[in-house]
């Protein structure tokens, strides 16, 4: 448990595939935080792929995203250069500069056990949550859906609650409720 971090900040980490709605739930969740007067602030995993993109293939940040490149370079860094932590690391270290600040963190890109798993041994008030959105299709290549960052979570069990995005009335509703149910 780390001691920097008091009980009093909350850390939301949401989970899903690309197209799921997890952008939209972080939102969701930084907007209820704001209505109770606290002050969140959401960041991603991926920052550090996507500014390495922007430096090594001159990437604009613009859509398309390089998601092939995105996805490589990923791997590469976490398996053939032996650093699986190597994202989760910078980002407990974020969490830790932003716990000064903030006193919520969403983190609206997860997209593997070990983000989660990581999180909740290193802070108190983690929760993790998995937004499925059936029915949309997705906009990538089979290449792409069948990537570990798109599979990995799909037989994960340790979530706090499985959200469906099939509206986003509900979806807000549902974002709430369980912001209420955290916040007893």
């Amino acid at each position: 448990m780390n001691l920097l971090c008091g009980d009093k900040m909350k850390i939301y980490l949401v989970a899903g595939k690309s197209g799921s709605g997890k952008g939209e739930v972080a939102k969701l969740i930084k907007e209820q935080y704001l209505s109770l007067g606290k002050k969140p602030i959401i960041t991603e995993f991926s920052k550090y792929l996507k500014m390495y993109a922007k430096e090594i293939i001159e990437w604009d940040g613009s859509e398309p995203k390089p998601r092939k490149f995105l996805q490589d370079l990923g791997v590469t860094i976490r398996e053939n250069m032996d650093m699986p932590l190597f994202f989760v690391n910078r980002m407990i270290e974020d969490v830790k500069v932003y716990n000064l600040y903030y006193d919520v963190v969403i983190i609206s890109d997860v997209r593997l056990p070990i983000e989660i798993e990581e999180m909740k041994k290193t802070f108190n008030n983690v929760y993790a949550m998995y937004v499925v959105n059936q029915f949309a299709p997705s906009k990538l290549t089979i290449e792409e859906q069948m990537h570990e960052t798109e599979t990995a979570l799909e037989n994960y069990s340790n979530f706090d609650i499985t959200i469906t995005n099939d509206n986003i009335e509900k979806l807000d509703d549902r974002v709430i409720k369980f912001i209420e149910g955290v916040e007893k």
